[in-house]
């Protein structure tokens, strides 16, 4: 959400032709519908250009079509002098540098919706074919024997399919299970029950999940972090599992421990695994993946599961019709990075929108689980201007660690409504304690505050943040009751503790025992105002925030809850 550089690309000039690179294998639908809508375009289809050569080329062109051969680098960005827009016939956009496209004004748009249908129906062959020793019998017979009595399958009718992350693929996959008389549940903390219900689903932890199912199936993204899903299903989930249960991963490698993963099959805690996805792809000479894809229990594909027909169609018109708004001045509807700012409001909007996103990142850290609505406040000078980057900032920060989604002005919106998320805006340009403030308060789904926990409950529900900007760097001010000062950014430790001396010090000690550098501190009471100490008072509660360098090990952690009095402790990354 950064305006371009100075140097904008340079628009082909009105006699020009304009000129279109597809460097990847796309649908000739795509190019057909191409030439039919930009009919005085050039299009020229050169596949497997070396990094030089796509340079060399590629300042002639308005527009690039790729998909994930193509490494569309910083280099190939600057030179493109003249490029307006990237095209991703596909939804992954790692081969693409999204800073640098940002920054030099180049559009990036994707296609999430066009490999969907391809990605649910793998899974449900996958699953299948799990079910029924499919591959193994298939290897059987062209081998010229007939072992009827070895591939004894098992029948899915009323088996329970457990899906992790009930997003776009997700929601589909239950769809066609449902159909299959399967018992579906799902393990995802920002589907709420009621949206899950509307599918037939039952909402459940992913302990309980991993228990219950006899398949699970993944359809997450690929996160890091302290809440991320990398090493989401490692050797403990897989323990937790049944022998006899099945697991399948079409959504991203690294999710799944590899290495726990053939160990569980080695050892016969795990019936099967289907996998379309790896750690590593292709898996070449990885001598890991190669003996675990070899394991008779295992089938495995080749990331088939955007690879069909329809989809390959639908991924090319789809970015097709993006190119040809863009190319003719609109807007597309699914851009990857944000659409320019104007300099004079970015130059007062750009520390309040580093803020917004900061603010939400920071609360669905705190605060996993279902969004409903939420109520943003803005008091100050800054009510003055366009303030729709700002919501999209927090909308940003909100669902990008949680989803595969790359947020900005166009889709905030969008993306919001799909979540079932509502936000409403109040503003005064009245300051209050400060010059400029923002407030976000979440609410339930019948609009009230949710005060979930009091006083001293390890699980007390932070349901408002508060924040400004001083000397141009964020400040969060509030975190839920808890009045505060700090900057949200790196590792940052909350703990709540009786508001009494010594309670510093005792995490300090133990920080400083792991090595553990800390950058600043802050004790956040719940009155601002300093109060006479009463003695044989009760102490009130005060929230503890410590800005680290470096990661917490779990066992100062585990220390730091066991010396008793601290409570409630989230470490987030931000």
């Amino acid at each position: 959400m950064v305006m371009a550089e100075d140097r904008q690309p340079a628009p082909p000039a009105p006699t020009e032709t304009v000129k279109i690179l597809i460097a990847d294998r796309v649908a000739q639908e795509g190019i057909d519908f191409l030439r039919t809508h930009l009919p005085e375009a050039t299009i020229d289809v050169r596949t497997g250009l070396s990094p030089a050569e796509l340079c060399s080329i590629i300042g002639d062109y308005a527009a690039l079509v790729v998909r994930s051969e193509t490494q569309v680098t910083r280099e190939v960005l600057a030179a493109g002098k003249r490029l307006k827009i990237v095209a991703r016939a596909g939804v992954g956009v790692d081969n693409i540098d999204l800073e640098t496209a940002t920054r030099l004004g180049i559009m990036v748009v994707n296609s999430p919706l066009g490999n969907v249908i391809a990605a649910a129906e793998h899974t449900i062959a996958m699953l299948l074919a799990l079910a029924r020793h499919i591959p193994a019998a298939d290897r059987s017979m062209k081998s010229g024997k007939w072992e009827k009595s070895r591939f004894l399958g098992s029948e899915v009718r009323n088996k329970v399919l457990g899906i992790i992350g009930l997003g776009k693929v997700g929601s589909e996959v239950a769809k066609r299970a449902r159909g299959l008389e399967m018992e579906v549940i799902a393990f995802d903390p920002y589907v709420s029950a009621e949206q899950a219900s509307k599918l037939g689903v039952q909402m459940t932890n992913l302990e309980d999940l991993l228990r219950r199912s006899d398949f699970v199936t993944l359809h997450t993204s690929l996160t890091t972090g302290p809440s991320g899903t990398r090493g989401l299903i490692g050797a403990r989930e897989l323990s937790l599992m049944k022998p006899s249960a099945r697991l399948i991963n079409c959504a991203r490698g690294g999710i799944i421990d590899e290495e726990a993963l053939l160990q569980a099959l080695k050892e016969q805690r795990l019936a099967g695994a289907a996998l379309d996805v790896f750690s590593q792809e292709p898996i070449r000479d990885h001598a890991l993946l190669r003996e675990l894809v070899s394991h008779e229990q295992v089938v495995a594909t080749p990331h088939l599961g955007a690879s069909t027909e329809e989809a390959q169609v639908g991924v090319a018109l789809d970015v097709a019709e993006q190119i040809v708004t863009v190319l003719r001045g609109g807007f597309p509807r699914a851009a990857v990075n944000a659409p320019l700012i104007l300099p004079e409001t970015l130059k007062v909007l750009q520390p309040y929108m580093t803020l917004l996103e900061k603010m939400g990142r920071l609360y669905t850290q705190l605060q996993p689980g279902p969004l409903h609505r939420i109520e943003l406040s803005y008091s100050g000078e800054i009510t003055a201007y366009d303030l729709r980057p700002l919501q999209a900032a927090l909308i940003k920060g909100l669902l990008e660690p949680i989803s595969d989604a790359h947020v900005n002005m166009i889709n905030a919106p969008l993306l919001a409504k799909q979540r079932g998320l509502e936000i409403t805006e109040q503003k005064s340009p009245t300051a209050s304690e400060f010059a400029n403030l923002v407030t976000l308060r979440v609410l339930d789904v019948n609009g009230r505050a949710s005060f979930a926990g009091q006083g001293e409950s390890e699980a007390e529900h932070v349901e408002l943040l508060s924040g400004t900007v001083m000397h141009g760097e964020p400040r969060i001010v509030r975190v839920g009751r808890y009045w505060t000062e700090f900057v949200p950014e790196g590792y940052i430790l909350f703990c709540r503790n009786p508001d009494q001396p010594g309670m510093i010090g005792r995490v300090g000690t133990i920080l400083g025992k792991a090595g553990v550098n800390i950058r600043h501190m802050d004790v956040g009471p719940i009155e601002r105002a300093p109060r006479p100490r009463h003695p044989g008072a009760k102490p009130d509660i005060a929230l503890m925030i410590i800005s680290v360098d470096d990661p917490i090990p779990d066992w100062a952690l585990e220390e730091i809850r066991a010396s008793g009095d601290i409570f409630g402790l989230t470490v987030v990354n931000l």
